[in-house]
């Protein structure tokens, strides 16, 4: 129907590279991953040395090995003035590469990709980082990142994990008609594969809503009372926040 969301999440929500400070040694808890930010493309590029032999004597085939494997993943996306809070964020990587290299270390970081049916996780170095034209506003920018530490690379099929529930913290909130709180939308569980959710106010007259990642911003219309519905897009699983104006 025209004017209508109800195809579920867009494509480019799918283009997501998540990461994580830390060292190599101890791997991130879920809550350290962040999305790098709002991504337009993501590859990944093995690069597999091999090396071949002519000596052969078990036929007439020439024998090819594979020595090591040159991992390469790339991402682009565009740089915002104000990343979503569920961002790690352009601006905070880009200082955290300069600060790095100001600091005689290596620019390293935990990365976090789905390509397809896989998981990619590994301690990498950062081995690119460009912008390309645009505005103050939006610029586009392109990085990429080679593995530090071959111990730390783990490769996962992933199975699509169903939501099972959806909980707001706070459930209800009281303020004075014109201002505005907040609420935290958390899906189960914390590894679900698709945890994007829908908004809705019961009455908007009273109240209404936008979502920056798993914030909710509640504005407050006019006195009165209302809820702000969440419903998730997988399982349709729903939770109310209530809000009350004076």
């Amino acid at each position: 129907m025209e004017g209508c969301n109800d195809s579920g999440p867009l494509v480019g929500k799918d283009v997501v590279l998540e990461v994580a400070l830390g060292c190599a040694d101890t791997r991130p808890l879920e809550a350290d991953w962040q999305a790098l930010a709002a991504g337009t493309s993501k590859t990944t590029d093995l690069s597999p040395n091999s090396v071949t032999s002519e000596a052969d004597d078990k036929g007439a085939w020439v024998e090819t090995v594979v020595t090591n494997a040159d991992a390469t993943i790339s991402f682009e996306g565009e740089v915002r003035t104000k990343d979503a809070l569920d961002q790690f964020g352009f601006g905070r990587y880009f200082k955290y590469f300069v600060d790095e290299l100001n600091a005689k270390r290596q620019p390293t970081i935990w990365i976090r990709v789905v390509i397809g049916p896989i998981e990619f996780v590994g301690y990498m170095v950062i081995s690119a980082l460009s912008t390309d034209g645009g505005t103050n506003d939006i610029v586009s920018f392109s990085t990429e990142f080679k593995v530090a530490n071959g111990n730390t690379v783990v490769v996962t099929l992933v199975d699509n994990v169903a939501v099972t529930g959806v909980t707001l913290s706070p459930t209800t909130s009281t303020g004075a008609a014109g201002g505005t709180s907040t609420f935290t939308v958390s899906v189960q569980p914390a590894n679900a594969t698709n945890k994007a959710f829908n908004i809705a106010s019961t009455d908007v007259t009273k109240a209404t809503a936008t979502a920056a990642g798993n914030v909710v911003t509640v504005n407050r219309v006019a006195s009165g009372a209302g809820q702000i519905i969440v419903s998730t897009v997988d399982g349709n699983k729903v939770a109310a926040h209530s809000v009350t104006i004076t």
